[in-house]
């Protein structure tokens, strides 16, 4: 007894598969702006945050004082300019009605915009006194999640010193090596679908780009695709990639109905109660199924469990399926 399948017609896709890793972007800016000593952190590794969210303080004593005595200077000054604004006015008058002469008021003039020069000055410190004091906060440039937690509660920063690493997943890139025999075949903007552990879901992105040296080690490309916006996608997961060429039309039978025999790879097609040995040029193997490229015709109906044992001309009971 055997049982048997009917020759069908299906889509045959060329196409390469290969698993590589999902790799964050790294932000290097979250970096100390300002000098001093490290008094709270907020966040640690793996730590969940959102853009804005403050993630550590720096002692902010000595930047607060600088702040509060540019603050008085500028008072000081706009108080002495406000009064020489009054006396100049005063002395406008005066000098209408011919009571002092001209030559007092330009004292006065230029001492008013002498001190209008140093309020300028003065008003620049302080808004630098208070960017200083502001930057003794430190805030997530970008949602996402700590990487890398750099200093600890009392160390010295110095400016541009890193403090955290973060990455985002809402832009994330796939790292997958394929053989180094599809180097011509590949190029940036071919679709690739995207499939990892982390996401129920695959995702359709394309080559960003193709790294020029062949990895010695494997003998492969490195092919990188981005995956945006996709947050259950994580950093450090694996992920399949899968590039189709090209498809094609095509007949097909299931594997195992395909038998080597001396005289190459065979089919039993059924012709009534007797099976007939059939020579096939077999394509391409794809999820259980065969293309035959010549040999068999659509509809035609073959041995499948069984086949093994058959040869030309076996007569044959069909089970029931």
């Amino acid at each position: 007894y055997i049982t048997t399948s009917k020759v069908i017609q299906t889509t045959f896709e060329d196409k390469e598969t290969a698993i590589g890793s999902v790799k964050g972007i790294i932000d290097p800016s979250v970096s100390a702006e300002i000098s001093g000593k490290v008094i709270k952190l907020y966040a640690r590794t793996g730590s969940l945050v959102a853009k804005g969210d403050l993630l550590a303080e720096i002692d902010g004593k000595n930047y607060k004082y600088e702040l509060t005595l540019s603050e008085a200077e500028v008072r000081r000054l706009q108080t002495r300019l406000d009064n020489q604004e009054k006396i100049y006015k005063r002395n406008q008058r005066l000098v209408e009605k011919k009571f002092i002469s001209a030559n007092a008021l330009e004292n006065i003039l230029t001492e008013k915009n002498e001190t209008f020069e140093e309020l300028k000055v003065a008003l620049s410190k302080k808004d630098i006194a208070q960017l200083s004091f502001e930057k003794t906060k430190i805030y997530a440039p970008i949602s996402g999640r700590i990487e890398k937690q750099i200093p600890s509660i009392g160390d010295f920063l110095k400016i541009g010193d890193p403090v955290f690493q973060v990455i985002n997943n809402k832009k994330l890139r796939a790292h997958i090596p394929f053989p180094e025999k599809l180097v011509s075949k590949l190029k940036a903007g071919t679709p690739i679908k995207l499939k990892s552990p982390t996401s129920p879901n695959a995702i359709i992105s394309e080559i960003a780009e193709l790294k020029p040296k062949l990895m010695s080690d494997s003998r492969s490309i490195d092919v990188i695709a981005d995956i945006e916006n996709q947050l259950d996608w994580q950093p450090g997961a694996s992920v399949k990639g899968t590039i189709v060429f090209s498809t094609r039309q095509g007949l097909a039978v299931p594997e195992q109905s395909v038998v080597l025999r001396p005289a190459g790879q065979v089919v039993y097609v059924v012709n009534g109660d007797k099976v007939e040995q059939r020579v096939i040029e077999m394509g391409i193997n794809q999820n259980g199924v065969i293309e035959i490229v010549s040999g068999l015709a659509q509809n035609e109906i073959v041995a499948l469990d069984g086949a093994g044992y058959l040869t030309d001309q076996t007569k044959i009971n069909i089970s029931a399926q």
